[in-house]
C-alpha cells in the first residue's frame, strides 16, 4: 500500500509540473539593429531595440551588452539595464555592430551581429517647407529662422512685394 501512495504522489506531482511547465517557459526575443537620420549634421543614430516573437517592443529590466566597431578599428562597449530601445548618435561611416541581450525571468537570451551604414540626409532649407514640412519639427524651424531668414527685406516697404522670401 505504501507503493501504491508513492507512486500516485508522484504521478500527481508529474502531472502538475507537466501542467505548469508553460508558465515556466521564457519567450523567444529577436535583437533588430537599425539607423535613423538626423538632418541637421553629419551625423545618425544606430537603434537597438528588442522584439517578441510578434515583433512587439518588449518591456524588459534585463542586461544588453553592445561593443560598436566604425571601419577604423575603433570601438565602443558598453552594458545596461535594458529600459525600451536604445538610440546611440554616431558620425557618418559604417559600422559593426554586436548585442548580446541576457534575457530576465520572462525573456531568452538573444544576441545579433550587423553591419550597417550610418547616414545623414542632406538637409535643404530652401526646400524644407515645399517638402511639406510646415511647423512639424521645432528644431528644423528654428535653425531656418536664425540662419535662412532675412528681416531686413520685410522692414523696407519699398523691397517687400508680398510674396515672402
Amino acid at each position: 500500500m505504501d507503493k501504491k501512495k508513492v507512486i500516485i504522489i508522484l504521478a500527481i506531482i508529474g502531472i502538475c509540473l507537466v501542467l505548469a511547465s508553460p508558465a515556466f517557459a521564457k519567450e523567444k526575443v529577436k535583437v533588430k539593429i537599425t539607423t535613423d537620420d538626423y538632418p541637421l549634421s553629419n551625423k545618425g543614430y544606430i537603434v537597438i531595440k528588442l522584439v517578441d516573437s510578434h515583433g512587439k517592443a518588449i518591456k524588459s529590466k534585463g542586461t544588453i551588452h553592445y561593443n560598436i566597431t566604425d571601419e577604423f578599428g575603433n570601438y565602443k562597449w558598453a552594458y545596461k539595464s535594458y529600459n525600451g530601445e536604445l538610440r546611440l548618435k554616431y558620425s557618418v561611416g559604417k559600422y559593426k555592430v554586436k548585442v548580446k541581450f541576457d534575457g530576465d525571468s520572462h525573456y531568452k537570451k538573444a544576441k545579433k551581429t550587423k553591419s550597417i551604414t550610418v547616414k545623414s540626409s542632406n538637409f535643404n532649407p530652401y526646400t524644407y517647407y515645399d517638402d511639406h514640412h510646415w511647423g512639424l519639427n521645432q528644431e528644423i524651424d528654428d535653425y531656418i529662422e536664425y540662419n535662412y531668414w532675412d528681416e531686413e527685406i520685410y522692414d523696407d516697404p519699398y523691397t517687400y512685394d508680398g510674396e515672402g522670401p
